[in-house]
């Protein structure tokens, strides 16, 4: 609504400098019009870098989370990749449900999405809890009122990623996080163990 806004007061100043007659009335209506135009250009402007109009909502999401490794182990695990180096982001490979054969890796970077791998993290903690769970708290760019929604709607920026946390909660007691390597490893001793 915000350019049918623009374009009207372009249109109203145009009109008031070009084909009012009384100079007063040229001026004060012409010099109105710029005003409000500059306004309009200064409030668009400030909606884009400044998100004015808008507030940022966070919402929270919560659910258990299952071992990796098979119910034979005696140790639940969740497997772990680091992304980069010193991120603190991590690509973490666990079960969804009890009853699910196959864990399966989660927060794969989304290298298609820009926008989402700039602002997503996934890190894991042990607490003193007895259930591991995943935590998920996304914080979105939201219209703070109907009008803002009305002048700005057309920006798209409605519902904007301003960032995404996956929280890992592992308890201290049962638990363990590793590589997939290192994951590897201890199959391959716990098989040679049951060996002999």
């Amino acid at each position: 609504m915000m350019i049918l806004v623009m374009a009207v007061l372009a249109v109203f100043t145009f009109y008031a400098f070009i084909f009012v007659k009384n100079q007063i009335a040229r001026e004060v209506l012409g010099f109105t019009g710029v005003l409000l135009l500059l306004g309009a250009v200064g409030l668009t402007t400030l909606n884009f870098n400044a998100h004015w109009g808008m507030k940022k909502v966070t919402t929270t999401q919560t659910k258990n989370i299952y071992s990796a490794a098979p119910d034979q182990l005696p140790v639940k695990l969740l497997i772990t990749q680091e992304i980069g180096t010193k991120a603190d982001d991590y690509v973490m490979v666990y079960r969804d449900n009890a009853n699910d054969k196959q864990a399966k890796a989660h927060f794969v970077p989304n290298k298609s999405d820009m926008n989402q791998l700039i602002h997503t993290i996934a890190r894991y903690e042990f607490k003193a809890v007895n259930q591991a769970t995943v935590t998920t708290e996304t914080t979105r760019w939201r219209f703070d009122s109907d009008l803002s929604r009305w002048l700005f709607g057309f920006t798209g920026i409605d519902g904007s990623l301003v960032k995404k946390e996956h929280l890992v909660t592992l308890p201290k007691q049962g638990w363990q996080a590793m590589t997939a390597k290192e994951a590897q490893a201890m199959q391959a001793q716990m098989a040679a163990k049951m060996a002999h």
